[in-house]
């Protein structure tokens, strides 16, 4: 078993290497990009409320110019906690969706229901 996960240890680091020498200026990472990775923890009696407004926030931020993607994901060990990764185009695109009106509803819709935490990202390499 040990060599087997050595093996594969050994063999994702040289896919990694080898997808990374793969790209082109023009697949170079953008600057100004940024992800968001927000995690929402809900109180289990507003499981289902919190849902719905989660649900409601993707589609409409999924629309917005500046977004890449916007995808949630439950934690399996923990099906009250979900967690957002979010691609943006820069920093005045968060700006603008931190405004829009489907973001403050959904703000307001898990106020007291969940709590937040967020972080915003740059990709270094």
């Amino acid at each position: 078993m040990k060599k087997f996960l050595k093996r594969g240890v050994f063999f994702s680091i040289f896919c990694s290497l080898f997808l990374l020498g793969s790209f082109t200026d023009s697949q170079a990472v953008n600057d100004e990009t940024l992800t968001i990775v927000a995690t929402v923890t809900v109180k289990p009696e507003y499981k289902n409320d919190v849902l719905k407004a989660i649900q409601t926030v993707v589609d409409a931020t999924r629309k917005e110019q500046g977004n890449i993607s916007y995808n949630v994901f439950e934690d399996v060990k923990n099906p009250l906690k979900f967690v957002f990764i979010e691609k943006w185009k820069s920093q005045e695109a968060i700006d603008s969706h931190n405004k829009s009106a489907h973001f403050n509803d959904f703000v307001k819709a898990v106020e007291g229901k969940a709590t937040l935490e967020a972080n915003t990202l740059k990709q270094r390499f």
